[in-house]
Order: structure tokens, then C-alpha cells, then sequence
């Protein structure tokens, strides 16, 4: 399979975070670095992107960085972060929905709400 609990880095949704956890990425891995990262929010992936920076790991020649929220901030840092836009707007109309539904029912309605997300490639990848 794709996952492997050693590849997976845990912390709050802070660039702090973001950056000690991608210097203990760096230290724990070394040579066997992945060639890619997602971060879970936009403020880890710029504290990552940071510590691989400083530790002279290009981007995106030997890392590839992908961030989750396409805030305004994904385009302020060098090199730009390729992002996945949530769109929140949705999201906040689909659960007033259910929400609603639930209130009119009565009872909770088991229901399955999918909503889209977009990739915006930046430089912080390869774009191949």
C-alpha cells in the first residue's frame, strides 16, 4: 500500500509546527526523504517549507510541497505553494442544510454530502 506510518508527522495547524515537524522529518529520514509532503493546513506547509529551506532541500527539485486551504498566503512565500482550495462557502450551506433537515425531521437522517475541492499547481511542485 501507499501509506506507511513512518512518513506520517503529527502536530497543532501551525507554521511552528509545520516547522519543527519537517526538521524531524529531515533528521529521521535523511537520504530516504520522500520525493513529496502534504500538509493538512497552509500554516504547516509554510513552517515546512522553512525548515527545508534552511536545511537547503530544493523545492521542488528534490521535495514537492502541497498545502490544504489556498489561503492568500500560499502565494506570499518563495516558491509559491501548490494548494488545495476548500470551498468553505459550501461546505457552511451543506451542513445548514442537514442541519435544517434534522430539526424538521426531528431525528438524525443518515446522509452522505460530498463537496469539491480544487489543485492549484504552483512552483512548490512539479508540474510534469
Amino acid at each position: 500500500g501507499i501509506y506507511h506510518d513512518e512518513l506520517v508527522f503529527q502536530g497543532s495547524f501551525t507554521a511552528q509546527s509545520g516547522y519543527d515537524l519537517m526538521k524531524e522529518a529531515i533528521q529521521s529520514l535523511g537520504d530516504q526523504l520522500p520525493p513529496a509532503f502534504f500538509a493538512a493546513s497552509d500554516s504547516l506547509a509554510i513552517g515546512a517549507l522553512r525548515a527545508l529551506q534552511e536545511a537547503g532541500i530544493s523545492l521542488p527539485d528534490r521535495v514537492s510541497l502541497i498545502s490544504f486551504n489556498d489561503t492568500s498566503l500560499t502565494k506570499q512565500v518563495y516558491p509559491p505553494l501548490s494548494s488545495i482550495t476548500v470551498y468553505t462557502e459550501e461546505m457552511g450551506r451543506a451542513g445548514m442544510d442537514i442541519l435544517n433537515k434534522e430539526v424538521l425531521h426531528g431525528r438524525k437522517i443518515p446522509s452522505l454530502t460530498m463537496l469539491g475541492t480544487r489543485l492549484t499547481l504552483r512552483d512548490s511542485t512539479r508540474n510534469e
